[in-house]
């Protein structure tokens, strides 16, 4: 008996922590339903023509319309497991390519610096023109958490850190690869990336997709909400640095 209540309270610990969802209307419902796929029809979307394709078709997905009224009915956090649902649909449920739409998807960056000695190199992060790019940031989902900053970017570039960590567990079928890197990006990217900081939100968001990777191994129709604590910090104190990431990769 004592073997079983152990069994049970390990399990509890274990699970996401959840936060309470918003109910869903009927004529959205289906942005939320993940569909059935043939069989190895998933392998094709590695394909790049598909790739490139998928990777255009869910950052028009964040630019519409639709998408702005998800968030605005439904709330950010359950407009981040449409964005999951959707590349699921895209791809036949190919999780791995999946999660790394969802992180191109989420990127908040137009191009990346990084600090060479005597001059600074710039590379272009996305394709989209000026006026898509601005509307794609502008419809990503920043109020993920109770301790989310209550300024007008929130927690939006958490996002790419969220779906990028998730991929490289689930690629790796561990968290430690995710965690190596998460670190090794955090720990140099303030000397390295062009206005980068080490954020401790950063490495908290990475620590979330990390456990959504690894569920998403056993279980590829669990979302994203059911991976964000209520508070991103469990000390709740303010990120170190000036907690602002302007030009985060990762």
């Amino acid at each position: 008996m004592a073997a079983f209540f152990a069994t049970v309270s390990l399990s509890l610990l274990l699970l996401p922590a959840t936060v309470p969802a918003q109910p869903v209307p009927d004529s959205l419902a289906s942005y939320f339903q993940f569909e059935d796929a043939a069989p190895l029809s998933c392998l094709y979307t590695w394909f790049p023509p598909f790739f490139i394709q998928h990777d255009l078709e869910m950052k028009r997905f964040v630019r519409s319309r639709r998408f702005a009224a998800l968030r605005q009915v439904c709330g950010d956090r359950k407009a981040v497991d449409a964005l999951f649902v959707r590349a699921m649909k895209l791809t036949n449920n190919n999780t791995a390519v999946s999660l790394l739409l969802c992180a191109l998807a989420s990127f908040d960056h137009q191009t990346v610096g990084l600090r060479i000695p005597v001059f600074s190199l710039f590379f272009p992060l996305s394709e989209e023109s000026d006026a898509e790019f601005s509307r794609r940031i502008a419809n990503l989902p920043r109020r993920l958490f109770e301790d989310t900053p209550a300024d007008e970017t929130g927690d939006r570039d958490k996002l790419q850190h969220f779906f990028g960590s998730a991929f490289l567990t689930f690629i790796s079928e561990s968290d430690h690869a995710a965690e190596r890197f998460g670190d090794f990006v955090e720990r140099t990217e303030d000397a390295v990336i062009v206005g980068g900081v080490d954020d401790d939100r950063d490495r908290s968001a990475n620590r979330e997709g990390q456990r959504f990777g690894l569920w998403l191994l056993n279980d590829n129709r669990r979302v994203p909400s059911e991976f964000f604590r209520k508070r991103l910090l469990r000390t709740g104190r303010p990120a170190s640095g000036n907690g602002s990431s302007s030009h985060e990769v990762w």
